[in-house]
């Protein structure tokens, strides 16, 4: 189904189901793992071209981010996350779902969309960081 956000949509399925074992969970999750819709598909085809022509290494970007415990798990696909460092500043990561018929301004234009509200909340948090150092000097 189509999942509507403020500023954006994306394709959303839940799945559920119920395990043998709980040992299937990290099984079932390494699977599902990484998703074509940060990897693209075939997913072994799709590694492939990602190793030969990105000049960069993705780092933490898409992973599964969740939990597993007590014969439960939830987990979703981390497709927009920022690492942030002090003194170095943030890493944000994310994506856009580029196929043959992309045209790439417009996944640019895509891609500024979907990070523009981390920006935000990036800068707002070094900032308050800074405010609270300057504070402690004082």
């Amino acid at each position: 189904m189509v999942r509507k956000l403020l500023r954006i949509q994306h394709l959303f399925a839940q799945l559920t189901g119920r395990l043998r074992s709980e040992e299937d969970e990290f099984e079932i999750l390494s699977s599902l793992h990484p998703s074509p819709a940060v990897c693209g598909f075939p997913t072994e085809e799709a590694q492939l071209l990602i190793a030969e022509t990105e000049v960069f290494d993705r780092g933490m970007y898409a992973g599964p981010v969740g939990w597993f415990g007590g014969g439960e798990s939830d987990f979703a696909v981390g497709i927009r996350s920022a690492l942030v460092e002090q003194e170095l500043g943030a890493l944000i990561y994310a994506g856009t779902g580029i196929d043959e018929g992309s045209n790439p301004y417009l996944e640019w234009d895509e891609l500024e969309l979907k990070t523009s509200k981390e920006c935000l909340s990036v800068n707002a948090y070094i900032h308050r960081k800074r405010l609270l150092a300057i504070h402690q000097v004082a």
